[in-house]
C-alpha cells in the first residue's frame, strides 16, 4: 500500500501542493486530475522520490519511502514519466531489459529468468511484436507500451505514471487505459496516474483526487466525487456543465439566433439533436422528459428549458399543458422518433398540435436542411 500523510510538495521553499492525504492499495488505480500548472506532476515526483517532501511523509508498506535505498525502491516501485526519451539505437527488448537492472549482476548480464520476465512484460502490454523494433521508429503508442513493459520488468508493487496519454490518439488512449485497468486487476498493482482526460479517469480509476489552488479539493471514489459543481469549479468552466451521467461536459444553451425549437425526445434519441441545436445557438425547449431519462440528464446539463415528469409516472395533464404552451411559442417541433410507452404516450399528442414538425431520421445534415427551410 502507498500512503501520503499531511504531505506538502514544491520547489525552492515554495509549496505547490499542501496537505495531501491519499492512499492506494494493491489492485487499485488512483487518478490525479486538475488544470495545467496546479502541481500534479510535482506531487507525483515527490511520491516517486524524485523530490523530497517539504513536510509530511509517504509510506510504502509502512516504510518511509524517501528513506529506502534506490536498490530497494527499484524492486518495489516503477515510474513512467511524460518526458520523451531518446535512447539511441536500442530495441524494444533493450529498453524493457533496463527494468531488470536492479536484479542483474555487476556487469548487467541477463539470466534466462531475466529474459523470460522481459518477454512476459512485453506480452502483458501486447508488445511482443516490438521487441526487435528500434525504439526511435515506434509510434507514440508503441513507445508508451514499451516504457510500461520496462516498468513491469522491475516486478514492482507500485506503478507511477505521469500523463501517460499525453501524446496518444483516441485509439491508443483507450488501449492504454484498458491496459492499466488490466494490470491493476491481474498483476495486483497499485497504480498512481496523473491524467487530463476526465472520461478515461472516470472509467478506470478506483479513487480520484482533484487538485486546485494548491489543495486537494475532492478525494474519493469518482462516482461520489465527480459532480457538476465540483468539476465545473475545478476547471473554472462558465459556458458548459459537467454531466455526471455521461462523464463529460455539455455546452450551455445560450440563445444567439432568436430561433426557438421544441424537441420531443427520450431514451437517448434526442442527444445528437440537442447538441446540434445548442452549439448552433437555437433557443431550445424540451419535453416532456422523465427525470430518469438520459435525454433529461443531457438537457439539464445544457440548461435548456425542460418540462419534466417524475420517474416512472405517466405524463400528467399539468405537465402536458405546460409543454404545449412552450411548443406553441416555438418556430418548429422536432420529433426524434423516441421510444413510446404508457409513461410518455402524451408526447405523441403534443406533436399532433404542432404546426411545423421535423421528423429526425438520424441524419444531422438533413436536420440542418429542414431547419433552414422552416425557420
Amino acid at each position: 500500500m502507498l500512503k501520503a500523510e499531511n504531505l506538502a510538495v514544491g520547489y525552492h521553499k515554495r509549496i505547490v501542493v499542501d496537505d495531501v492525504n491519499l492512499e492506494v492499495k494493491e489492485g487499485e488505480i488512483l487518478a490525479i486530475i486538475g488544470p495545467n500548472g496546479v502541481g500534479k506532476s510535482t506531487l507525483l515526483k515527490c511520491i516517486a522520490t524524485y523530490l523530497e517532501p517539504m513536510k509530511g511523509v509517504v509510506y510504502l508498506d509502512s516504510n518511509i519511502i524517501h528513506k529506502l535505498k534506490p536498490s530497494q525502491l527499484a524492486k518495489k516501485m516503477a515510474v513512467v514519466l511524460t518526458e520523451r526519451v531518446n535512447p539511441g539505437n536500442l530495441t524494444g527488448f533493450d529498453i524493457i531489459a533496463i527494468g531488470r537492472h536492479p536484479y542483474t549482476d555487476l556487469f548487467g548480464r541477463l539470466s534466462e529468468k531475466d529474459k523470460e520476465i522481459i518477454i512476459n512484460s512485453a506480452k502483458a502490454v501486447n508488445a511482443l511484436h516490438l521487441l526487435e523494433k528500434n525504439f526511435l521508429e515506434m509510434s507514440d503508442g508503441e513507445r508508451q507500451k514499451i516504457m510500461i513493459a520496462r516498468a513491469l520488468a522491475q516486478e514492482p508493487k507500485v506503478l507511477i505514471l505521469d500523463e501517460p496519454t499525453s501524446f496518444l490518439d483516441a485509439r491508443h488512449k483507450i488501449e492504454l487505459t484498458l491496459l492499466l485497468r488490466k494490470l491493476a486487476t491481474e498483476n495486483n498493482l497499485a497504480i498512481v496516474v496523473t491524467i487530463h482526460d476526465i472520461e478515461l479517469a472516470l472509467r478506470i480509476a478506483d479513487k480520484i483526487a482533484l487538485i486546485k489552488d494548491g489543495k486537494i479539493i475532492a478525494y474519493g471514489h469518482p462516482e461520489d466525487v465527480m459532480d457538476k459543481e465540483t468539476v465545473n469549479n475545478l476547471y473554472d468552466i462558465k459556458n458548459a456543465n459537467f454531466c455526471k451521467e455521461i462523464g463529460y461536459f455539455e455546452l450551455k444553451n445560450e440563445n444567439t439566433t432568436n430561433k426557438k425549437v421544441f424537441v420531443v425526445c427520450g431514451g437517448g434519441s434526442g442527444a445528437n439533436v440537442l447538441r446540434y441545436l445548442v452549439k448552433n445557438g437555437y433557443k431550445v425547449y424540451c419535453g416532456v422528459l422523465h427525470e430518469n431519462d438520459i435525454d433529461y440528464a443531457i438537457a439539464k446539463a445544457m440548461e435548456v428549458e425542460i418540462v419534466e415528469e417524475k420517474a416512472y409516472q405517466p405524463i400528467s395533464e399539468e405537465n402536458y399543458n405546460k409543454a404545449l404552451k412552450y411548443l406553441k411559442m416555438c418556430d418548429v417541433v422536432i420529433d426524434t422518433n423516441f421510444p413510446v410507452g404508457e409513461m410518455n404516450r402524451l408526447n405523441l399528442k403534443l406533436i399532433e398540435n404542432a404546426k411545423k414538425v421535423i421528423k429526425f431520421n438520424g441524419n444531422i445534415e438533413d436536420l440542418k436542411h429542414q431547419l433552414s427551410k422552416l425557420i
